[in-house]
């Protein structure tokens, strides 16, 4: 068995499969924020109940959690996550796995997401994938040839730093997340609409409805979002880019980025939104564990590779 767990700034999600990555149980929970960062007993605590949830015969082979954050695969060292309190001197997996019984893998969110739609979703059949989360904050994840691509340093994709708009070497100093995610996350979204505290889903609903007003907040979202897309667009041309997240799965959101691209770029590119939805980051997390294990034989031991 392996579980994959995916921790949000609002919700936690956490699901066991076994190793032909059929989900056995499933839990989410609303993350725990606090200074002493109770969400880190919360995982535990979470993944313990679903192994009773399966019964006594259950041998967990891995746990892999995914968070926003860049983590160092040299190092296991998380940073840049401003929306969590994720210790910034010692790897998360060591102090998750003093908790559990089986090793555990840390890595960034959107990765996740992404190589949860390379193995599972649109992405099966192509050698490459960009995955871009548009939300609470703005993330994306590189698939190449059936592989995570994360940079030296655990930073690639970390889009929402992308040194966007007019003076940026004056602004970027002041910016709230990063200068691209500051025009396209929910904060911004908010923001453009009204006093600024109606929720983005709200917004997106009375766009659907008539609302001038939402439908133009969304249509500038949209037309922020594509200068970031292009760019991912124009460096590492993916065969696909898969848009999730609770604004980037949106089809209104989606439609309307891929008719600002073409102003954009002198070639089409291929915009679609996840099939996978909100359960994206945990099965990635499930595929990747089952990906590490599947040198397994039924006994547990690792076989010989032929």
């Amino acid at each position: 068995m392996v579980i994959g767990v995916d921790l949000g700034g609002t919700k936690l999600l956490a699901g066991v499969a076994d190793r032909n990555a059929n989900v056995l149980a499933r839990t989410s929970e609303p993350t725990e924020h606090g200074a002493d960062a109770p969400v880190l007993k919360q995982i535990p605590r979470m993944i313990l109940s679903l192994l009773d949830q399966c019964g006594d015969c259950v041998r967990l082979n891995k746990v892999v959690v995914g968070i926003p954050s860049a983590v160092s695969p040299a190092t296991g060292i998380a940073s840049l996550s401003p929306h969590l309190a994720i210790p910034a001197d010692r790897p998360l997996a060591d102090v998750l796995s003093e908790s559990l019984p089986c090793p555990v893998v840390v890595e960034n969110d959107v990765n996740l997401a992404a190589f949860a739609e390379a193995t599972l979703g649109k992405g099966r059949d192509l050698g490459s994938l960009a995955f871009v989360a548009f939300g609470t904050g703005v993330g994306m994840g590189l698939v190449v040839g059936g592989n995570l691509f994360r940079g030296q340093h655990g930073r690639a994709g970390e889009l929402g730093l992308l040194p966007l708009g007019f003076n940026p070497h004056e602004t970027a100093s002041k910016a709230r997340a990063g200068l691209f995610e500051d025009q396209v996350d929910s904060p911004a979204i908010r923001s453009l609409y009204g006093d600024g505290t109606v929720t983005v889903s709200e917004i997106f609903a009375r766009s659907l409805a008539g609302d001038e007003e939402a439908r133009a907040v969304i249509e500038t979202a949209a037309k922020s979002a594509s200068v970031g897309i292009a760019s991912v667009q124009a460096l590492f041309d993916p065969a696909l880019t898969v848009l999730g997240g609770g604004i980037g799965s949106r089809p209104e959101f989606v439609k309307a980025v891929r008719q600002h691209m073409n102003a954009l770029l002198p070639f089409e590119a291929r915009i679609e939104a996840t099939s996978l939805g909100p359960d994206a980051g945990m099965l990635g997390a499930i595929m990747l564990g089952l990906t590490d294990i599947a040198g397994f034989g039924e006994d547990g031991q690792q076989e010989a590779a032929l």
